[in-house]
């Protein structure tokens, strides 16, 4: 008897400890994010410090155009709008004078960072495109960030695009400092998406942030319009 009731005690006591290393991981976890940490990053730092490599690289796409546009493909089937320098400083410009969207092949994802080195030299503006998908119709869907001096004297946009088209009015928009000047300016543009929250910085300050939750993956990509003129550089897609 004593043997047995012995047994049972250890039975009872494996789903107690387990019961209580959950309740401790959940506090825990709520503490790291509480701080700003991703737990994510807490594994990839102890991956890395046990020499375990490559197990949580976040880059989905990068690009410095110096193998040409192979990575990439027009949308509207508009590649001579678009030149590809294969100088000392190699780029992707927008050059023509209808507008295109380009999108990387492989940045397919949910949740990441879209960032590069851009410069407009005239014209009404570029965008970066995000969680962009093509449907059953053959019409791109997805989100647009748009660095737009044309729009409403000079603002920062998102726009939302459904069946090929983009919905006015934007769902976000924020109005660039006095005195903004748009072109012939090297900036860094980054989108971050999160989520529903998707947030935009310009050269390291964020200018402006959006939320939908019409679209919850995708590619990411490039947009001119008109006859916007426009080099990109440098263009990469990170796992959030």
């Amino acid at each position: 008897m004593k043997h047995n009731h012995l047994i049972n005690q250890q039975g009872q006591g494996i789903p107690e400890y387990g019961l209580l290393i959950a309740a401790v991981s959940l506090v825990v976890f709520g503490i790291l994010s509480l701080l700003g940490i991703r737990v994510s990053d807490v594994f990839c730092n102890i991956a890395a410090g046990l020499g375990v490599e490559g197990s949580c690289s976040s880059l989905l796409f990068f690009d410095d155009f110096s193998n040409g546009g192979e990575n990439w493909f027009s949308f509207y089937n508009h590649d001579d709008n678009w030149a590809f320098n294969d100088d000392e400083n190699p780029n992707l410009c927008h050059t023509g004078s209808g507008g295109d969207v380009l999108l990387a092949e492989g940045s397919e994802g949910s949740d990441y960072t879209i960032s590069t080195d851009a410069n407009l030299s005239s014209g009404n503006g570029y965008g970066l495109f995000f969680r962009t998908t093509k449907n059953d119709n053959g019409r791109i869907e997805g989100y647009t960030f748009q660095y737009d001096p044309g729009y409403g004297g000079g603002q920062f946009i998102m726009r939302k695009w459904v069946n090929g088209y983009e919905l006015w009015p934007p769902f976000a928009t924020a109005s660039a400092p006095p005195g903004y000047d748009w072109h012939d300016v090297n900036r860094q543009v980054e989108v971050d998406a999160n989520g529903s929250v998707f947030t935009a910085k310009i050269d390291g300050q964020e200018v402006l942030v959006g939320s939908d939750d019409a679209y919850a993956e995708g590619s990411a990509g490039l947009r001119a319009w008109s006859s916007s003129q426009a080099c990109f550089d440098n263009f990469k897609v990170e796992s959030n």
